[in-house]
């Protein structure tokens, strides 16, 4: 409630809220028929929290399976996993996100409960929670490298349910020493062959209200030898760190180590850390690209990555290469909508190949395509794409879970206009293919008596994918 956050926030000296949902008006009265029950009146169980409506101090949550509570929120049911997510909260730099968080009465403490996920910031400190039975958690969560602004989702493990009170959201103290970094928490060299050459990445490092003595950069922990610095002090005010992945890791193995950067505060002279962590896995095959704009993956490697074990992990945007063949056939009886082959009229996905006369479906890559980026990728509005070849960005695996998309190895999160590279959509022909991965192949859009045909090889296609 109110009371405990305020007490708990002058505690920390931190600066006013600017985003606070408490959920106040969640109280008996406005709601004869069910009453807001069940959190902050010590009911953690029962025939409890049931209000359909819920007023919200802040409006614009996105609700899935929750109810009111007692001045608060239940998020999830019995039989449906819920979740809660704040409207977008304008901020830029550094943050602090509090809230309070208990459990259901009869839920499976042992596991790990309750996780949150944040969009538009990074953040070291720990994003999932063992909760105690009748008992409020209060949770602290540091944010970093805001741009905009951030949306924060409050969900679960498998169909647990939990209570949910004092969603804070205030800046950082700006007068408090601090170190930034905008490539975010995390950098990862990729995912390289076992005959990988050395990389480098270079980090750019903002210091705000250091001491004079600067920026100290050091390797720590896990296996610092296979990475180089190429300075270990910056200015106060920060500076660039090149940093070089060294050949000699071990194929198979994700490897790793931290960086961590340290200053004083100018005013109490207490230390200033942020840690970034340096992640390459390195497989145990070569692949033809190395997954950046300039020398994307083929759909090969995309396959060969999804169906190697150690490649899981992984939650880096990659660039891959293909020739589009068209949209994908789902399965209509199947409630995930597997991949069923080719479609003409499907505007949510992708099909690419590496050849675009290959007919084997076990060397198509499936692609996800949705928001600015839909307009000009699918191939209903977009049929001349059909045979050429285009270059997205996307996430190849989606973190230790299925690494499928449609049932198939493929590129999620295909969204904004900086995530593709597609030929002229004014170009009537299309330019001749041909590159290490693939033959040359002739392919050109017809108008026909106001019918668009795209003709590839000896095969005529119409926008719906009769062969004509």
């Amino acid at each position: 409630m109110l009371t405990a956050l305020l007490l708990s926030m002058e505690m920390m000296a931190q600066t006013e809220p600017i985003y606070y949902e408490g959920f106040s008006r969640c109280i008996d009265e406005e709601d004869e028929k069910y009453g807001y029950t069940g959190g902050n009146d010590n009911q953690f169980g029962g025939d409890i929290a049931k209000a359909v409506v819920i007023y919200q101090d802040a409006p614009e949550w996105s609700f899935e399976y929750c109810n009111g509570a007692y001045q608060c929120l239940k998020v999830g049911t019995s039989e449906k996993q819920g979740s809660a997510t704040t409207p977008f909260i304008a901020c830029e730099g550094e943050a602090v996100l509090t809230f309070r968080v208990a459990p259901w009465e009869d839920e499976r403490l042992a596991e790990k409960l309750f996780y949150v996920n944040i969009q538009g910031a990074t953040t070291t400190d720990q994003m999932s929670f063992t909760l105690e039975k009748h008992k409020w958690k209060e949770v602290t969560i540091r944010l970093a490298d805001i741009t905009s602004g951030i949306k924060v989702t409050f969900s679960s493990t498998y169909k647990l349910r939990f209570f949910l009170d004092d969603v804070c959201v205030r800046l950082a103290d700006p007068t408090v020493g601090v170190i930034r970094t905008t490539e975010g928490s995390t950098i990862d060299f990729g995912l390289v062959g076992s005959h990988y050459g050395e990389k480098q990445r270079t980090l750019h490092v903002e210091g705000f209200n250091l001491s004079a003595e600067g920026i100290s950069a050091t390797l720590e922990d896990g296996e610092p030898e296979l990475f180089e610095l190429n300075q270990n002090q910056l200015a106060a005010g920060g500076g660039s760190l090149d940093i070089t992945l060294k050949s000699g890791a071990t194929a198979g193995t994700m490897h790793g180590c931290y960086l961590v950067l340290r200053g004083k505060d100018v005013q109490t002279g207490q230390q200033v850390e942020k840690r970034i962590t340096l992640v390459v896995d390195v497989t145990s095959f070569d692949m033809v690209g190395s997954g950046t704009k300039a020398d994307p993956y083929t759909c090969a490697d995309v396959i060969a990555l999804a169906n190697h074990e150690g490649t899981v992990w992984t939650q880096t945007y990659y660039w891959v290469t293909g020739c589009v063949l068209g949209g994908v056939k789902r399965y209509e009886d199947k409630e995930n909508g597997d991949y069923d082959g080719i479609s003409f009229t499907d505007k949510l996905s992708l099909v690419l190949a590496d050849n675009p006369q290959d007919t084997d479906d076990e060397h198509y890559v499936t692609v996800q395509i949705s928001d600015n980026a839909r307009a000009a990728l699918n191939v209903v509005d977009n049929p001349e794409l059909i045979g050429q070849p285009i270059k997205v960005q996307g996430l190849l695996l989606n973190n230790n879970a299925n690494p499928l998309y449609l049932g198939k190895p493929g590129v999620r999160n295909v969204r904004t206009d900086a995530q593709y590279v597609r030929p002229d959509k004014g170009s009537t022909a299309i330019k001749t293919v041909e590159s290490k991965h693939q033959r040359a192949y002739d392919n050109k859009k017809v108008l026909r008596n106001g019918q668009i045909y795209i003709l590839r090889g000896n095969n005529t296609y119409t926008i719906n994918g009769i062969i004509q």
